[in-house]
């Protein structure tokens, strides 16, 4: 006679990696995770990782509207960004821009973040940039008030 204890604990590990494999192909098809984070269970199919996600920031205010470079202190919430591009990370991420161009004397009215995904051509085996996100924090509309 089966233990059902027994028997349970023992597909427990199987079933757990069968939802996590499950909900990281779900989150890679809806909302822009790396097959490289998550489970990591697509990390040998692909080469979409946070290495190959081009990251724009571009801050805008009255007489003023360049692109920056993402400093050291932003490089975290900028990866972060870049593995999942979804509106809680991508508003961190423009809040840290907006707080760290204040500190540093330059005027804000709005932050714009685009990340796009490379993708390749499979006969030509041509590199694209494919937009996988294009996000913006003004001022006026943020909670915060950033």
């Amino acid at each position: 006679m089966l233990d059902l204890k027994a028997t349970c604990a023992a597909l427990l590990p199987a079933g757990l990696l069968v939802a996590v494999a499950v909900l990281q192909v779900t989150l890679t098809r809806t909302s822009g995770l790396t097959p490289w984070k998550g489970g990591g269970f697509g990390m040998f199919s692909t080469n979409d990782h946070a290495g190959h996600r081009p990251l724009r920031i571009t801050v805008t205010a009255p007489e003023r509207s360049e692109e920056i470079a993402v400093s050291p202190s932003l490089e975290y919430a900028a990866l972060r960004a870049r593995m999942m591009p979804d509106r809680w990370r991508l508003t961190r991420l423009a809040r840290q821009v907006a707080a760290r161009e204040q500190r540093l004397g330059r005027p804000v009215d709005s932050v714009r973040v685009q990340c796009w995904r490379t993708e390749y051509d499979p006969a030509s085996l041509a590199a694209t940039l494919r937009g996988l996100c294009d996000f913006r924090l003004d001022r006026g509309a943020d909670p915060a008030g950033f």
